[in-house]
């Protein structure tokens, strides 16, 4: 697996929701209370991106497709119709920079 820079800066406040592309892969990285997430930028339901057809509600990622939610911390469906959890990413901090690991 490779750590990819994100070219954010981790000051970002929490609850912020910043769509990047690491390793050609699109995903939102996601500023919570309790540190730094990255989800794959897809709904695995039907593939609408939660940049523009979603949101981030705490540790939640709701598809506003068709409703599905999924913990941004684990990827794991917390509603259906989704059945298949989505891609989560491991995010660290180094130096001034976000890194987003695949």
């Amino acid at each position: 697996m490779t750590w990819y820079d994100t070219d954010l800066r981790p000051g970002d406040a929490a609850g912020s929701c910043t769509p990047v592309v690491a390793g050609g892969v699109p995903m939102v990285l996601i500023r919570s209370e309790d540190g730094w997430w990255a989800i794959e930028d897809r709904c695995s339901h039907a593939g609408c991106a939660f940049t523009t057809d979603g949101e981030i509600a705490g540790s939640i990622a709701i598809c506003d497709c068709h409703g599905s939610e999924f913990d941004i911390r684990s990827g794991e469906v917390l509603r259906p119709p989704a059945r298949v959890p989505i891609r989560t990413f491991p995010v660290r901090v180094v130096g001034d920079r976000l890194e987003v690991r695949m």
